[in-house]
């Protein structure tokens, strides 16, 4: 169980510090709706993670799809932002 809290902890506190990195990447020339889209997404899943341990009802589904997420944003993000971009770009 302490382990399941320190995930969903860890889980929480990285998607608010990365949604602040990507807003502050904002105020740097970043592109503007990709990087607040994923911000917003990012802070939806850290307001998730706060309200849980607020609650103090922890469980593995948010910390398992958590850190999958997380990953696989990392992994993915250059791609994920050039197609947000592609995609407000041509509308």
């Amino acid at each position: 169980m302490k382990s399941l809290i320190i995930i969903t902890k860890i889980v929480a506190f990285y998607c608010l510090f990365y949604a602040g990195v990507k807003v502050f990447g904002v105020f740097q020339g970043m592109w503007l709706v990709p990087n607040l889209f994923i911000a917003l997404i990012l802070l939806i899943n850290a307001a998730l993670g706060f309200i849980i341990i607020k609650r103090n009802s922890y469980n593995w589904w948010y910390a398992i799809i958590g850190v999958v997420f997380i990953s696989a944003l990392r992994y993915y993000e250059s791609e994920v932002s050039n197609y947000l971009y592609q995609l407000i770009s041509t509308t």
